[in-house]
């Protein structure tokens, strides 16, 4: 059996409602949490995260820039705040010893504390668009950002004016031509230094902030624009990257044929939007624009669940 609950939070829902399940090998119980008929364009659920580490707590961002609080032991929303800054929907959260923090579309990233005392990192430096944000697993003053035309960079929330580091894109083409940038999702490695990072331009990119501003690794994977990556808990070199063409891989970023992948995950019927692997089980649970949650085996790469939203 796998509760729901116990899988780490991060999916994203346009239809701004948010199911619970229950996966059990004899019946897949799952329930809708939202009244249907009360909701709106703005209400769209933009992304999600865990709000504590006991996984009590689910925050959810929405379209118009409120946050939603679900408490998972009594499976309802407790609270909901709004979190006006910038523009555009909101596109990651995070907590920062147990305060909201929040980034939007348009770079503003915001640490809630409270009236006159919220601390703001405009992030985007020149970009079109913010796409991820993202916390240091250990360090949570220390965060990542990247979007369409702003390269990955670190950041401290005790020094907010200054950037802690800023990637250097890779040289020009054999034609001379500039590479583009569009980062579209972020990893810490399990080592805690090094950092992946998916591109809309096939990228995927390895980098090192403690030796160099260009990546240490990068490579293009197929012809798809890709959408989403995970780390796999235990494996300090692995990750499962999707794309937009509806294709999962695993990929080992020290291994001998690293554009080679260790077994490709099928089954999609869209884009995959979001791929997150169970922290001690070898399970991948992944959301596509065909509606489905499916639940893929890390090793044999069959599929173990599948279920329509």
């Amino acid at each position: 059996m796998v509760d729901v609950w116990k899988i780490p939070a991060g999916f994203s829902i346009e239809s701004a409602v948010i199911e619970g399940c229950n996966l059990n090998p004899k019946a897949v119980i799952h329930k809708n949490f939202h009244k249907v008929k009360a909701l709106e364009r703005g209400h769209e659920i933009t992304c999600m995260a865990w709000g504590d580490e006991d996984q009590n707590e689910i925050i959810m961002g929405l379209r118009n820039q409120t946050v939603k609080f679900f408490d998972t032991e009594a499976k309802a929303f407790v609270s909901s705040r709004e979190t006006l800054a910038g523009e555009g929907p909101i596109i990651s959260l995070g907590r920062r010893d147990g305060v909201l923090m929040t980034a939007v579309k348009s770079g503003e990233v915001t640490l809630w504390r409270g009236e006159g005392e919220n601390v703001q990192v405009n992030t985007l430096q020149g970009g079109e668009f913010l796409c991820k944000m993202r916390q240091h697993p250990t360090e949570p003053n220390i965060f990542a950002t990247g979007g369409k035309e702003s390269d990955l960079t670190l950041w401290d929330l005790e020094r907010p004016g200054e950037m802690k580091f800023q990637a250097k894109n890779v040289r020009p083409d054999m034609l001379q031509l500039r590479i583009p940038v569009w980062v579209t999702d972020i990893a810490f490695l399990e080592d805690h230094k090094t950092i992946a990072v998916t591109s809309r331009h096939k990228h995927v990119r390895l980098y090192d902030p403690n030796r160099q501003r260009r990546p240490i690794l990068s490579f293009e994977y197929e012809d798809s624009p890709l959408t989403c990556l995970t780390v796999i808990p235990g494996q300090s070199n692995q990750i499962v990257i999707g794309t937009a063409h509806g294709r999962m891989a695993r990929l080992d970023l020290r291994g001998k044929k690293i554009t080679e992948p260790l077994n490709v995950f099928k089954g999609f019927a869209g884009a995959v939007k979001e791929v997150v692997a169970h922290p001690t089980l070898p399970l991948l649970f992944s959301v596509s624009l065909d509606r489905y949650l499916r639940v893929h085996h890390l090793e044999s790469s069959k599929i173990w669940y599948k279920l329509y939203f």
